[in-house]
């Protein structure tokens, strides 16, 4: 799991721009912007509204991931209805398949000493809440092309 730091330099390094963009967006200097992130010179971290204005930037999962796995909560992306067709579909289902081996792979390694570890118990649980999210994707996108409206 990510630190919040981690989690604010995730969220901003494909913005066009990067953290000078950011910082004006938030209507602070670069320097300002650096001593939330790090929290120096006296400066609280960012409000919860500066974190959604960051994560809208990109439209990346990292913010939501963060707060989500502080909960015990899962972030699903929603599928954009006008995107979707059978080829987004067959898409889906091939990225479910590979991360379904790749839990598969990682268990079937960690018990080869006959247990689970701390260390193992962490890369199983990682890729299941990504396995669990991308079946989820999946079924919104799935309902969302041939479900009926009720």
């Amino acid at each position: 799991m990510v630190n919040k730091k981690e989690m604010v330099t995730k969220s901003i390094q494909d913005v066009t721009g990067g953290r000078e963009a950011v910082a004006a967006m938030l209507g602070m200097s670069v320097d300002s912007f650096n001593n939330h992130l790090y929290e120096k010179k006296g400066s609280r971290f960012f409000t919860v509204d500066e974190l959604a204005l960051i994560a809208s930037l990109d439209n990346t999962p990292y913010i939501a991931e963060f707060f989500a796995m502080q909960t015990g909560h899962l972030v699903v992306e929603m599928p954009n209805v006008s995107d979707l067709d059978n080829v987004e579909l067959f898409e889906l289902q091939l990225k479910l398949n590979g991360v379904k081996g790749l839990l598969d792979k990682t268990i079937s390694e960690a018990l080869v000493d006959g247990k689970i570890d701390k260390v193992e118990r962490k890369a199983i649980t990682e890729i299941k809440r990504q396995y669990m999210a991308v079946f989820e994707t999946s079924m919104n996108a799935l309902d969302a092309v041939y479900g009926e409206n009720v």
